[in-house]
């Protein structure tokens, strides 16, 4: 019996991770706000069990993320505010731990409502393939708009992005490509 060998671009293509972001690009905020930034990066923590985000009227000022990994919860660091101080607070939780609720899309705003603070997110709306959470923040028509669609498939593979000490300042995500010809011409 001959057993079916994996190309080597498909092998590479399980491990690979594509990097979208972060939103707003770095290219765009003055240079100095660059020294007030933190990078954080969630690459391939793709099984949620909850969002924690606080938010108001002009920023989303804190994000923190609860995985599944190995069986147990954990939970990030938060990003942002560290003590969760916008004047709205939620806490979306996912359907199940078997990962059937996931992520396909992610959308927002962005912009600079106070110039101490600089530009930052301005609102989120994260939709996944069972229901759509948001607007969360301030959606004027004034702030530039974004938005990440990784379609109907579970392709969400984390999040990455920047904050300062009181606001989310950009975020990103990242996409597990399609991993072998089989899966993609089902798909097709």
């Amino acid at each position: 019996m001959t057993v079916p060998t994996m190309d080597p671009n498909e092998k590479e293509a399980i491990n690979t991770l594509l990097k979208i972001g972060p939103i707003p690009s770095p290219s765009s905020r003055k240079p100095s706000d660059e020294g007030k930034r933190n990078v954080w990066d969630e690459k391939g923590r793709n099984k949620l069990a909850q969002i924690f985000i606080s938010y108001g009227k002009d920023y989303i000022y804190s994000i923190a993320f609860q995985y599944i990994e190995d069986d147990k919860l954990v939970i990030s660091p938060i990003y942002g505010s560290p003590n969760f101080d916008g004047l709205n607070f939620i806490a979306l939780r996912f359907a199940d731990a078997k990962n059937n609720e996931f992520i396909t899309n992610l959308r927002g705003s962005y912009g600079t409502k106070d110039q101490k603070k600089g530009q930052g997110i301005t609102s989120l709306t994260i939709e996944t393939n069972l229901t759509i959470y948001g607007p969360f923040g301030n959606t004027g028509p004034n702030y530039p708009k974004f938005e990440i669609d990784f379609g109907p498939e579970n392709e969400f593979a984390g999040f990455h992005g920047t904050s300062s000490q009181d606001i989310v300042t950009s975020i990103g995500v990242y996409l597990r490509p399609i991993d072998n010809v089989a899966t993609f011409n089902k798909k097709f």
